[in-house]
């Protein structure tokens, strides 16, 4: 029943589908304890609870819905048919259905197969067929293009004739050139410089795994979509130096960065592909949040 004073607690720093508990009064929880938010807080030992309105658990719920629509994974034609057989499908075309089976409120398992391979991906099951052919003819571009790179003009340092910059870049589906990273090291230390080409090449070798959407720079899990689902499985929290996210002055890249607070693991992710960098936006809501306090010369900290 929804009412002018009803309330539900959740952690103000992500919501993964889930209320702690409400409060139909907007006082105290409905259930044997009869809590108040700070009893809560307590209880719980968690001073991020939050009492909100049923509007904001809406908003939640849908952003976290985006959350899990990620891009398309690629499976066997083996899983493919054992899919389709498991339950009746629906909206079945001849190249795609959604599993009978609700995953989370109208998300579905949707399944296609195109170019002789095998994807699935959670999607609404009240998306429209031209939308949902419209993201696989994007998949299926995005998986098969293959950018061009380019090694541009070394430059050196300032008042520094030992420091060498190689700028690198790729061309993208437009043909336009987009900025991967610069190539530096110093002529005269070629163990540091040597170091520098390998970074390049993990660099490289990541951006063109990726097909050109991303490319991963820190970190042990090159794969964005498997970092950001382990962190929420293992209910991490990432720490934002100030902030996640850092843009170039032309905006065709956006950098996505910070650390996990449990293991101290820092992560870099460079990403290209706009709609990516959207889903992680909403990825990023289902998984615990800080910022690093900063020092306060004030207070002598």
């Amino acid at each position: 029943m929804k009412t002018d004073k009803l309330k539900f607690i959740i952690d103000s720093r992500y919501f993964n589908g889930c209320c702690l508990t409400s409060m139909t009064d907007g006082v105290h929880d409905d259930y044997e304890g009869k809590e108040t938010l700070e009893e809560l807080r307590i209880r719980e030992n968690n001073p991020y609870l939050i009492a909100v309105s049923t509007d904001t658990v809406y908003r939640r719920y849908r952003i976290y819905e985006h959350s899990l629509c990620a891009p398309f994974r690629e499976i066997t034609e083996e899983e493919y048919y054992d899919k389709m057989n498991v339950l009746p499908p629906i909206k079945m075309t001849g190249h795609s259905f959604f599993l009978g089976e609700p995953y989370y409120g109208t998300l579905y398992l949707f399944c296609f197969h195109a170019r002789g391979r095998y994807f699935a991906g959670l999607r609404s099951v009240m998306t429209l067929q031209a939308e949902l052919e419209r993201q696989i003819n994007e998949h299926c571009r995005n998986i098969s293009f293959h950018g061009k790179v380019i090694r541009d003009n070394p430059s050196m340092l300032l008042n520094d004739k030992n420091f060498t910059v190689i700028p690198y870049f790729f061309l993208n589906a437009k043909n336009e050139k987009v900025f991967i990273c610069n190539l530096a090291g110093v002529a005269n230390d070629p163990r540091e410089y040597q170091k520098s080409r390998q970074d390049m090449v993990r660099t490289l070798l990541s951006l063109r795994k990726h097909h050109f959407m991303y490319y991963t720079g820190k970190g042990k899990h090159d794969d964005v979509e498997e970092f950001m689902d382990g962190a929420e499985k293992e209910k991490q929290t990432l720490l934002a130096n100030g902030t996640f996210f850092q843009y170039p002055v032309n905006r065709e890249s956006v950098t996505f960065t910070g650390s996990v607070k449990e293991t101290g693991e820092e992560f870099l992710y460079r990403i290209y592909d706009r709609e990516l960098f959207l889903h992680l936006l909403h990825k990023l809501r289902a998984v615990k949040r800080e910022t690093i306090q900063r020092p306060n010369p004030e207070n002598g900290l």
